[in-house]
């Protein structure tokens, strides 16, 4: 009795313990829900997107990536890592991943303005697109866009 007791505490632990380690994946869309300046955008079929950064100062924008469908983008900030550049004290990184996978280790940075000076843009293009190795397959769309007509019924069926 008191042997399953202590199995049923360790299952507990263990379900609880894994249960937490996923809700700490902060690179799935929408990211933690907490305040890490991490962002994650999923391009889909029916919502393919772009993402840019623009400085707010001059309103120009100074980073741009297109999201291919079936892939996502991460991008985080870090604050006062590029202490002799005044202008842009920031750091950003920014990796894209396919969208199933989990983490990265964010392999690309630059120089951006503080998060007072800067704005992340989001914007969808127009859908649908599909993955570059995804062909759509046209079965319901007639060449001059409607639906296709109703087949005849077969001779004798009606």
């Amino acid at each position: 009795m008191r042997t399953s007791r202590y199995l049923l505490a360790a299952f507990v632990a263990a379900a609880a313990s894994l249960a937490g380690c996923n809700s700490l994946n902060t690179m799935k869309p929408g990211g933690r829900g907490a305040s890490l300046d991490q962002f994650t955008y999923v391009s889909e079929t029916y919502s393919p997107k772009t993402v840019s950064l623009v400085d707010t100062r001059s309103q120009e924008e100074i980073w741009s990536m297109d999201v291919p469908v079936g892939q996502k983008l991460i991008i985080r900030f870090y604050t006062n890592k590029t202490k002799d550049n005044i202008d842009f004290p920031d750091v950003m990184r920014w990796d894209m991943i396919p969208a199933t996978q989990l983490g990265t280790l964010l392999d690309n940075s630059m120089p951006v303005p503080d998060r007072w000076s800067r704005r992340v843009e989001m914007e969808i293009r127009e859908a649908p697109e599909y993955p570059p190795e995804t062909l759509p397959v046209a079965t319901d769309i007639m060449p001059g866009g409607g639906p296709v007509p109703p087949a005849d019924p077969a001779p004798g069926n009606g």
